[in-house]
């Protein structure tokens, strides 16, 4: 007789599920073909269609497929509804299925009907994949970057109330501004967490949101704006060091040393602030201030102070300190990346719901692209910094069409998809000087400076 479990038959009952669901498992994933063959690993098995409960239920769309779809419209700027059911269709048809019909509605329902949670589940997801393979460079410390960018949208009446005009805009001439406030990973340039509000609430509200996620012992570099007093002593409170540039409303005195120590008086409680929260603050914060000069050709700044509360000199010499604020340009790099590549600039959603879900699937899509280069840069020994954010989606994009069936054909596309993102190098380009101008003309149109029912051409335009 052929005992499936010889040494322990007493298991055998309780085994079956697991054996059932790997198996269910094995075949889902031997159908994958593009994007899900290449990163479903990330996911920790959360990409897999479920069994019961939530996604169990059979659909002509069912959420992972309306997911890779929606994660391909992210990676392609610019790619329509209509795109993304063109791809749905072929997939069914290579399958042997009957193809959904023309209009793209079922799909834009299917892409609002999919749960925030579980968006939410497979950032985490990616996160852990990345922490079972990241550690921190920097004198042993893991660094992190926060800052903040804006983001419009069309304009609607949901997304009016959710996020207002910004200041000087007329109604039915402008569109409604978000404000974004993200904790970026300085070794890996990974996404740990964002917070979302409209664009009137300040950044240090935004990245008050974010300290959850900070744990003790890493390092926060930010710009001039997070030097608030308050928000220091809630980092000092978690035991968390940070590197930020002095605010310009605050003045030091004129000192010769590139170091000094400095006892940063508490302030009057500001607004909102209860009075027990208040007490619990500290009397005096205990602060270093490192003061170095930007010798590269074209900057505006001459001299930076920075404050930090690493207060050893000889662990953390002024050089390191200096050193590492300039990497802080780094967040400026992942936002164009998230902007300009994956178009979160301008996101197309007419409600908040589906807002709300374009930045999260943002936010995956890009760690996406940052898992790949990190596996590039562990596998082929290459400064992450030294690898193309745009080389890197260009190959996918490549791949994303690919039916890949088998293993066999999976560990050999992952192989040339690493060498060849490992082949797109950026060059050194250390103190270059790039003035934010630009050299193409716009065409010359009339301004849209009444609601474009009401607008009409001048009759000078009319002439021409």
């Amino acid at each position: 007789m052929d005992h499936r479990t010889p040494y322990f038959p007493q298991l055998r009952a309780q085994c079956a599920p697991l054996g059932a669901q790997l198996k269910r498992a094995g075949a889902a994933t031997e159908s994958l073909a593009g994007l899900a063959a290449l990163f479903t690993g990330c996911f920790a098995g959360l990409l897999v269609p479920a069994k019961t409960g939530a996604g169990s239920r059979q659909r002509e769309l069912p959420r992972v497929a309306v997911f890779w779809a929606f994660l391909g419209q992210v990676f392609l700027r610019g790619a329509s509804c209509r795109w993304a059911l063109t791809r749905l269709q072929a997939d069914a048809v290579a399958k042997g299925h009957q193809p959904m019909g023309e209009s793209t509605s079922a799909y834009c329902q299917a892409r609002v009907a999919l749960p925030l949670l579980w968006l939410q589940s497979l950032f985490a997801a990616l996160a852990r994949w990345f922490d079972r393979r990241s550690h921190g460079q920097w004198f042993g410390r893991t660094v992190r970057l926060v800052d903040g960018t804006g983001f419009s949208m069309p304009d609607t009446e949901e997304n009016r109330r959710r996020w207002p005009y910004a200041g000087g805009q007329k109604r039915g001439c402008g569109f409604p501004t978000g404000k974004l406030v993200g904790l970026f990973c300085l070794h890996t340039g990974r996404l740990l967490a964002f917070a979302e509000s409209s664009w009137k609430d300040h950044d240090l509200s935004l990245a008050r949101r974010l300290l959850r996620c900070l744990r003790a012992g890493e390092v926060l570099v930010a710009d001039r704006a997070y030097c608030g007093w308050f928000f220091l002593a809630q980092l000092l409170a978690r035991k968390v060091d940070f590197v930020i540039r002095l605010h310009q409303a605050r003045t030091v005195r004129s000192r010769r040393y590139r170091s000094w120590w400095e006892a940063w008086k508490k302030p009057q409680r500001p607004k909102g602030q209860s009075r027990r929260s208040w007490k619990k603050r500290p009397e005096e914060l205990l602060l270093r201030l490192v003061r170095f000069q930007v010798q590269a050709r074209g900057f505006r700044t001459q001299s930076v102070i920075v404050v930090t509360s690493l207060l050893d000199e000889k662990a953390f010499p002024d050089s390191a300190i200096a050193e590492l604020y300039a990497r802080r340009w780094q967040v400026e790099l992942h936002y164009r990346q998230i902007k300009t590549n994956l178009s979160l600039d301008v996101l197309r959603g007419r409600t908040p719901n589906m807002i709300e879900r374009e930045l999260w699937m943002h936010a995956i899509a890009y760690n996406l692209v940052r898992a790949l280069l990190w596996e590039t840069s562990l596998t082929h020994d290459i400064p992450v910094e030294r690898l193309s954010f745009k080389g890197a989606l260009d190959a996918l994009q490549a791949w994303g069409d690919r039916a890949l069936r088998t293993r066999r054909h999976r560990r050999l596309a992952r192989r040339t998809l690493l060498a060849r993102v490992a082949a797109d190098r950026v060059p050194l380009r250390a103190g270059r000087s790039e003035p934010r101008a630009r050299k193409r003309r716009q065409k010359d149109y009339q301004l849209l400076n009444r609601p474009r029912h009401l607008m009409r051409v001048s009759n000078s335009r009319r002439l021409r």
